[in-house]
């Protein structure tokens, strides 16, 4: 699925949970997201109500990137707030993705 935050062209897509980068160091990733490549990667396989818990999670560190914030930029209020101003594009965003896949 391909979306734009701020600009910024962004593709989430579906991934096998084999792939090496969701499988690093003995540790189970279940989603990723890429700035550099403005790539989101929520692994397969996982039930519903996980899949949609990653897929907000992995938005929000979309909305993050795609609005200039870094680790060193923000505390709990600017996050609050990043939420608060586009709680609702998160969850559309993560309802169409949903939908997309049948769930």
């Amino acid at each position: 699925m391909k979306f734009t935050v701020n600009n910024l062209e962004w593709t989430m897509v579906f991934t096998d949970a084999d792939k090496a980068f969701l499988n690093e160091n003995g540790n189970t990733i279940l989603g990723l997201t890429e700035y550099v490549n403005q790539t989101i990667s929520i692994r397969e396989g996982m039930t519903k109500e996980l899949t949609r818990s990653t897929v907000i999670h992995e938005l929000c560190h979309c909305f993050l990137f795609s609005f200039g914030f870094c680790a060193e930029s923000y505390d709990e209020e600017a996050v609050c707030n990043l939420f608060g101003s586009h709680a609702d594009a998160i969850l559309d965003l993560t309802d169409k993705f949903m939908k997309e896949r049948g769930e």
